[in-house]
C-alpha cells in the first residue's frame, strides 16, 4: 500500500516551510521532532531485526500520518493496515531521502546519528531526587546532590552544613559580618530543602530558585524566589517576613505556611495558605489571604476563598494530582520533574485529566494516563517526548 501523494505533499509543504524560517511553532517543533525520529531510526535500524523496523516505522507513520492530515487516531479498535513491503522501503529509505533533501541535510544520510543520543523508553527514564546546587556568597558553586552530612562552608554570620539530605544554616557570632547572599537553585529533576538562619523551612520544587542573606538584619526578612516553594516560617512578629516573587510580586508573613508556585510557564502565580495570614501585593494591589484561600496574581491580584489545597501543596506530598488537569499543564510539571522535554504533533487535543500518580513513579507508569485519551508517545533521542493523536 502506497502512501497518499497528498500526505507527501503535505509534509514536503510543512518541512520547506521549517527550512524557509516561516513554520509556526507548532509546525517546526513537529518537523524537528520527525527529523530527530528519521536520523535515529536509520541508525537504530541496523540494530533491529526486520520485524522490528516493520513495527517501528508502522507505528510512528500511522501517528505522523495522522497528525499531519489532521486526523485524531479513534481510541477504538481497527484491523491492522498492512504496510510492511512500503514501510521498509518508504520508511527506512524514500522518507529520509525525501525529508532530509527537504531541508538541505542529504548529508546526514551518509553519517551515523550524533553520539551521546542513546536509545531510551518511558520506562528507562527515572522520577527526579533530592539534589541542588549552592551559590556561595563569592560566586563559588558547590553541588548538594552527592555531599555526605556535615559542613558545607563558612559564610559571613553563619556556618552552613549538610544534616539528613537538608541544607542548615547556623548563626555564629561575627561583628564584620556584612550582609551578603546564597542562592539554592534546583535544576529539572531535582528538589531540595533548605533551613535558613532564622529557623524558617523552605522546599524547593524542580525548576526553581531560593535567594537569601547569609544573616537577617534590620527590620524585615527578606528572600527571592522563582519556581516553586513551600514555607513554613518561624515566628518574629518584629521581623516580618517577606517573599519577593519573580521580582513582579511579594508575600510578607508573620509566621505561618503557604506555598507559592510562579513557574513562568503557568500564567499567573499561585500563593496558596495553609495557616496563619499573609498579605500578597503586586504594585499597589494587596490583598490578605486566610487559610484554605488562594491568591493568584497576573494582571491583577484575585481571591480563591476554596482552594483546591490538596493539589496546591501535592508536589510537597509526594504525588502528581492531576484532577480535572490539562495536557499542556500535565505535560510542564512532567517535564519539570523527568527534566525532559514534550513536543506536540499537529492536531493534539487539548484533554483534561483526572487521577493522581506518585512523583516516584517512572515516566512510562505516569504517561499510561495518555493512553485511556486516545493519544500515543514516542520517546526520541536526548530526553525529548513526542505526543501524538
Amino acid at each position: 500500500m502506497q502512501p497518499a501523494e497528498k500526505d507527501k505533499e503535505l509534509l514536503s509543504q510543512l518541512l520547506e516551510r521549517y527550512a524557509a524560517g516561516t513554520a509556526s511553532p507548532e509546525e517546526q517543533a513537529f518537523a524537528e521532532s520527525y527529523l530527530t525520529i528519521l536520523d535515529y531510526r536509520q541508525s537504530a535500524a541496523a540494530d533491529q531485526n526486520e520485524a522490528q523496523q516493520d513495527a517501528a516505522g508502522e507505528r510512528i507513520y500511522n501517528r505522523l500520518q495522522e497528525s499531519i492530515r489532521g486526523e485524531a487516531a479513534a481510541p477504538v479498535a481497527s484491523p491492522p493496515v498492512h504496510r510492511v513491503h512500503f514501510l521498509r522501503r518508504y520508511w527506512w529509505a524514500a522518507a529520509a531521502g525525501l525529508l532530509l533533501l527537504a531541508v538541505g541535510g542529504y548529508e546526514l544520510l551518509q553519517y551515523p546519528s550524533a553520539p551521546g543520543l542513546a536509545k531510551q523508553t518511558a520506562q528507562s527514564i527515572p522520577p527526579g531526587r533530592n539534589g541542588a546546587v549552592l551559590t556561595l556568597a563569592n560566586g563559588a558553586q558547590v553541588t548538594l546532590d552527592s555531599l555526605q552530612n556535615g559542613f558545607v562552608a563558612t559564610q559571613p554570620g553563619a556556618q552552613v552544613s549538610l544534616q539528613n539530605g537538608q541544607l542548615q544554616y547556623n548563626h555564629i557570632q561575627d561583628a564584620n559580618a556584612t550582609v551578603v547572599y546564597n542562592t539554592m537553585t534546583t535544576p529539572r529533576g531535582r528538589q531540595y530543602q533548605v533551613i535558613l538562619p532564622d529557623g524558617t523551612r523552605v522546599w524547593l520544587n524542580a525548576a526553581s530558585s531560593l535567594t537569601y542573606p547569609t544573616v537577617f538584619t534590620g527590620g524585615e526578612r527578606k528572600v527571592r524566589i522563582t519556581g516553586e516553594a513551600y514555607f513554613e516560617v518561624a515566628g518574629n512578629a518584629a521581623q516580618p517576613f517577606i517573599v519577593s516573587i519573580n521580582d513582579e510580586a511579594g508575600v510578607e508573613v508573620l509566621g505561618t505556611s503557604f506555598n507559592v508556585n510562579a513557574y513562568k510557564d503557568g500564567g499567573s502565580i499561585d500563593a496558596t495558605l495553609v495557616e496563619g495570614l499573609i498579605r500578597v501585593s503586586k504594585g499597589s494591589d494587596k490583598k490578605i489571604v486566610k487559610p484554605g484561600q488562594q491568591a493568584q496574581i497576573s494582571g491583577e491580584i484575585s481571591l480563591l476563598k476554596n482552594a483546591d489545597m490538596e493539589k496546591a501543596l501535592a508536589w510537597r506530598n509526594g504525588i502528581f494530582n492531576f484532577e480535572d488537569v490539562g495536557l499542556r499543564e500535565m505535560m510542564m510539571q512532567i517535564e519539570r520533574w523527568y527534566d525532559i522535554q514534550v513536543v506536540y504533533a499537529p492536531n493534539v487535543p487539548e484533554v483534561k485529566f483526572f487521577g493522581k500518580v506518585p512523583r516516584k513513579a517512572d515516566l512510562e507508569t505516569v504517561l499510561g494516563a495518555l493512553k485511556g485519551f486516545g493519544l500515543h508517545y514516542e520517546m526520541l533521542p536526548g530526553r525529548k517526548l513526542m505526543v501524538m493523536p
